[in-house]
């Protein structure tokens, strides 16, 4: 029999049980659909294609009812994998397709803000992403920031939400601050924070019932909206179909399965799960 650490790496095997886990949470949770639609939003993406996984459907709603919305890139995404293209090549890719996916969520390119950071090297400059970040929150004056949840478990996703956070603090923001997942699928309910790996009978059936219990999640309902969503994610072409070598795409089913399937979008207060950060 395999070992728990062997078992749980095997994304497609847990599927099944990540996809109950997360509709039991979601019982748990408060409807957040109508408010949603009805406020403007900055909505701060680690990487190009992040908004459309997080928050497409939200950014859909709040398009369809008239509510303007401005999507802040962080980094470059030059450093994903693509073979026969250099990371150059691949940062001017990268912006193109978020271009289009931007639009096809309804987005105007001009309220899409590429801030070019070194894809890979987001932890080291969170100060200076803070400041550009603080600068849009000003110009922009959203009513709402959708950023990413404090414990995705990726480097530039943890240090964007981290700066974007700072930023809200630096301007004396009021509006509401929201996190939303993207990796946080690929190990939730079995997340844990920092020094606190280890496996063990007791983590692997009972860490996914303290996390559907701990916190109530907010959700968006994401029915009738997945399609033109999926829409927008097939523009992300880089990231979303095979490299010239043939290796498949490096997003893993069970991100997918969270992001584009699940019937609803689910956002946390901010700061909800920083004790698994």
């Amino acid at each position: 029999m395999a070992d728990a650490a062997t078992f749980l790496g095997r994304d497609e095997l847990l599927l099944p049980f990540r996809r109950g886990f997360r509709w039991a949470w979601a019982r748990r949770g408060v409807d957040l659909t109508v408010r949603m639609a009805q406020t403007s939003a900055l909505v701060v993406a680690p990487h190009p294609d992040d908004e459309t996984l997080g928050c497409g459907v939200s950014i859909l709603r709040k398009r369809e009812a008239g509510r303007p919305v401005h999507i802040a890139v962080v980094s470059d995404g030059a450093a994903a994998p693509r073979s026969g293209i250099s990371p150059a090549e691949l940062a001017v890719i990268r912006r193109e397709e978020a271009r289009k996916a931007g639009g096809r969520l309804g987005v105007d390119a001009k309220q899409q803000h590429f801030l070019d950071f070194p894809d890979g090297a987001i932890s080291d400059r969170v100060d200076e992403v803070s400041a550009r970040l603080a600068e849009l929150l000003e110009a922009c004056q959203p009513e709402q920031m959708l950023i990413p949840v404090s414990c995705e478990g990726h480097p530039d996703h943890n240090a964007s939400g981290a700066a974007a956070r700072r930023a809200a603090a630096m301007t004396g923001y009021t509006g509401q601050v929201l996190e939303y997942g993207v990796w946080l699928w690929t190990h939730w309910p079995w997340t844990r924070g920092y020094g606190t790996e280890g496996w063990s009978p007791r983590r692997v059936f009972g860490d996914p019932v303290h996390r559907v219990r701990e916190v109530r999640p907010l959700l968006v309902d994401a029915r009738g909206y997945r399609e033109r969503q999926l829409a927008a994610l097939a523009e992300h072409v880089s990231q979303t179909t095979p490299d010239k070598a043939g290796n498949a795409p490096t997003l893993p089913a069970s991100l997918l399965a969270a992001t584009t399937r699940s019937p609803v979008e689910i956002y946390l207060e901010v700061g909800a799960l920083d004790h698994l950060a």
